[in-house]
């Protein structure tokens, strides 16, 4: 206990450190409004994530997809091998793909999404994101983890 008491504080100052990216900003903020865990927030929003960010920096995601030795010839190949891979991780561990499929209703979602897109857009992570984020592609960002389709802009 006392090793992961030590490993949490000093993964907790390197993300102090380092900021997070808009998976930990949304994330902050869909936690504080659904009492979502913060890591099952993160482990839905990061495919959609990845797909977000994908623009600024794709050849960073098909070196770690590389790196893995997933299937792909094109940067674009290997991203959505690393997407595709963290999904069935997910589903591996029996974690949801959508917020929906999490249990959020639509009514829920939509009646929150300006409030957590706003705040997400203020939060301090999201001024480390590799790729700038407005208003409204924050909510597309949001909306297709709530719905679980694909990010495509």
């Amino acid at each position: 206990r006392n090793e992961m008491h030590m490993a949490q504080c000093l993964a907790g100052m390197a993300f102090s450190n380092a900021l997070l990216g808009i998976s930990h900003s949304m994330a902050h903020k869909i936690g504080g409004v659904f009492h979502v865990a913060h890591g099952l927030a993160n482990a839905i929003l990061l495919p959609h994530v990845i797909d977000f960010n994908k623009k600024s920096c794709g050849d960073r995601y098909a070196t770690i997809a590389r790196t893995l030795k997933l299937a792909g010839n094109t940067d674009d190949e290997l991203i959505n091998s690393l997407t595709d891979m963290i999904k069935d991780l997910n589903k591996t561990l029996n974690i949801p793909l959508s917020f929906s499929e999490n249990g959020m209703t639509k009514e829920e979602f939509d009646a929150n999404l300006d409030f957590i897109a706003e705040n997400a857009l203020k939060d301090a992570c999201t001024g480390s994101n590799p790729r700038p984020i407005n208003l409204e592609e924050m909510k597309k960002v949001l909306t297709c983890s709530f719905t679980g389709e694909k990010v495509n802009f």
